[in-house]
Protein backbone atom coordinates (compact mmCIF):
# COMPACT_ATOMS: atom_id res chain seq x y z
CA UNK A 1 0.00 0.00 0.00
CA UNK A 2 1.23 3.47 -0.87
CA UNK A 3 1.03 6.22 1.64
CA UNK A 4 0.31 9.59 0.19
CA UNK A 5 1.99 12.54 1.83
CA UNK A 6 0.84 15.95 0.75
CA UNK A 7 3.52 18.35 -0.36
CA UNK A 8 4.38 20.76 2.41
CA UNK A 9 4.21 24.38 1.44
CA UNK A 10 6.39 26.96 3.11
CA UNK A 11 4.02 29.57 4.51
CA UNK A 12 4.01 32.92 2.77
CA UNK A 13 4.38 34.84 6.03
CA UNK A 14 7.62 32.97 6.77
CA UNK A 15 9.05 33.90 3.36
CA UNK A 16 8.15 37.56 3.91
CA UNK A 17 9.67 37.49 7.40
CA UNK A 18 12.95 36.05 6.05
CA UNK A 19 13.16 38.68 3.30
CA UNK A 20 12.44 41.51 5.75
CA UNK A 21 15.04 40.21 8.20
CA UNK A 22 17.64 40.05 5.42
CA UNK A 23 16.81 43.62 4.33
CA UNK A 24 17.11 44.87 7.91
CA UNK A 25 20.48 43.18 8.30
CA UNK A 26 21.74 44.71 5.05
CA UNK A 27 20.49 48.18 6.00
CA UNK A 28 22.11 47.91 9.42
CA UNK A 29 25.40 46.81 7.89
CA UNK A 30 25.25 49.72 5.43
CA UNK A 31 24.65 52.25 8.19
CA UNK A 32 27.47 50.79 10.25
CA UNK A 33 29.91 50.99 7.33
CA UNK A 34 28.84 54.56 6.58
CA UNK A 35 29.30 55.71 10.16
CA UNK A 36 32.64 53.92 10.43
CA UNK A 37 34.03 55.73 7.36
CA UNK A 38 32.70 59.21 8.23
CA UNK A 39 35.46 61.44 9.60
CA UNK A 40 35.16 62.52 13.22
CA UNK A 41 34.66 66.15 14.25
CA UNK A 42 38.37 66.33 15.12
CA UNK A 43 39.33 65.04 11.68
CA UNK A 44 36.96 67.44 9.89
CA UNK A 45 38.31 70.37 11.89
CA UNK A 46 41.92 69.35 11.25
CA UNK A 47 41.27 69.07 7.50
CA UNK A 48 39.51 72.44 7.41
CA UNK A 49 42.29 74.13 9.40
CA UNK A 50 44.93 72.70 7.08
CA UNK A 51 43.00 73.95 4.04
CA UNK A 52 42.49 77.42 5.57
CA UNK A 53 46.15 77.75 6.55
CA UNK A 54 47.26 76.73 3.07
CA UNK A 55 44.89 79.28 1.52
CA UNK A 56 46.16 82.01 3.84
CA UNK A 57 49.74 81.15 2.88
CA UNK A 58 48.85 81.51 -0.79
CA UNK A 59 47.21 84.85 0.00
CA UNK A 60 50.29 86.11 1.86
CA UNK A 61 52.95 84.78 -0.48
CA UNK A 62 51.55 85.34 -3.95
CA UNK A 63 48.18 87.10 -4.13
CA UNK A 64 48.60 90.09 -1.82
CA UNK A 65 52.15 91.40 -2.14
CA UNK A 66 53.76 94.81 -2.71
CA UNK A 67 53.70 94.00 -6.44
CA UNK A 68 49.89 93.65 -6.29
CA UNK A 69 48.93 96.56 -4.03
CA UNK A 70 51.14 99.63 -3.73
CA UNK A 71 50.21 102.79 -1.80
CA UNK A 72 46.56 101.78 -1.62
CA UNK A 73 46.32 101.25 -5.38
CA UNK A 74 45.83 97.92 -7.11
CA UNK A 75 48.68 97.33 -9.55
CA UNK A 76 47.75 93.79 -10.62
CA UNK A 77 43.98 93.40 -10.77
CA UNK A 78 43.90 89.63 -11.35
CA UNK A 79 46.10 88.94 -8.33
CA UNK A 80 44.02 91.29 -6.19
CA UNK A 81 40.84 89.47 -7.25
CA UNK A 82 42.55 86.19 -6.39
CA UNK A 83 43.33 87.57 -2.91
CA UNK A 84 39.65 88.42 -2.42
CA UNK A 85 38.73 84.91 -3.57
CA UNK A 86 41.29 83.44 -1.15
CA UNK A 87 39.70 85.10 1.87
CA UNK A 88 36.23 84.03 0.69
CA UNK A 89 37.45 80.43 0.43
CA UNK A 90 38.86 80.68 3.95
CA UNK A 91 35.52 82.03 5.17
CA UNK A 92 33.60 79.25 3.39
CA UNK A 93 35.84 76.55 4.84
CA UNK A 94 35.44 78.09 8.31
CA UNK A 95 31.64 78.14 7.97
CA UNK A 96 31.68 74.39 7.35
CA UNK A 97 33.31 73.62 10.73
CA UNK A 98 32.70 76.63 12.98
CA UNK A 99 29.98 74.84 15.00
CA UNK A 100 32.59 72.32 16.15
CA UNK A 101 34.60 75.03 17.95
CA UNK A 102 33.68 76.45 21.39
CA UNK A 103 32.21 79.95 21.48
CA UNK A 104 35.11 82.15 22.63
CA UNK A 105 37.46 80.78 19.96
CA UNK A 106 34.68 80.76 17.37
CA UNK A 107 34.07 84.48 17.87
CA UNK A 108 37.81 85.21 17.69
CA UNK A 109 38.17 83.41 14.36
CA UNK A 110 35.03 85.08 12.98
CA UNK A 111 36.45 88.48 13.93
CA UNK A 112 39.92 87.71 12.56
CA UNK A 113 38.58 86.55 9.18
CA UNK A 114 36.32 89.60 8.91
CA UNK A 115 39.15 91.98 9.83
CA UNK A 116 41.44 90.38 7.26
CA UNK A 117 38.74 90.67 4.59
CA UNK A 118 38.24 94.35 5.45
CA UNK A 119 42.00 95.03 5.26
CA UNK A 120 42.15 93.46 1.81
CA UNK A 121 39.11 95.37 0.57
CA UNK A 122 40.55 98.62 1.98
CA UNK A 123 43.79 97.88 0.08
CA UNK A 124 45.88 98.20 3.21
CA UNK A 125 49.67 97.70 2.96
CA UNK A 126 50.71 94.10 2.27
CA UNK A 127 52.85 94.01 5.44
CA UNK A 128 49.74 94.72 7.54
CA UNK A 129 47.70 92.06 5.73
CA UNK A 130 50.60 89.61 6.08
CA UNK A 131 50.75 90.28 9.84
CA UNK A 132 47.00 89.73 10.29
CA UNK A 133 47.06 86.57 8.16
CA UNK A 134 49.92 85.23 10.29
CA UNK A 135 47.95 85.99 13.46
CA UNK A 136 44.93 84.15 12.01
CA UNK A 137 47.12 81.15 11.16
CA UNK A 138 48.38 81.04 14.76
CA UNK A 139 44.82 81.29 16.05
CA UNK A 140 43.75 78.41 13.79
CA UNK A 141 46.63 76.24 15.00
CA UNK A 142 45.31 76.43 18.56
CA UNK A 143 41.75 75.35 17.78
CA UNK A 144 40.23 72.21 19.25
CA UNK A 145 36.80 70.63 18.96
CA UNK A 146 34.53 71.45 21.88
CA UNK A 147 33.49 68.52 24.06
Amino acid sequence: MVVYRPKRRFPLWAKVAIVLAALLLLAGAGLWVRSATRPSADERLAQAIAAMMAQLDVLRISHYTPDVVRDGQVVMQTEYQAALADIERVRGEWQSVRREVPEPERAQVDRAIEELRMLIEARRPPAEVDQRASELIELLRGLRVHP
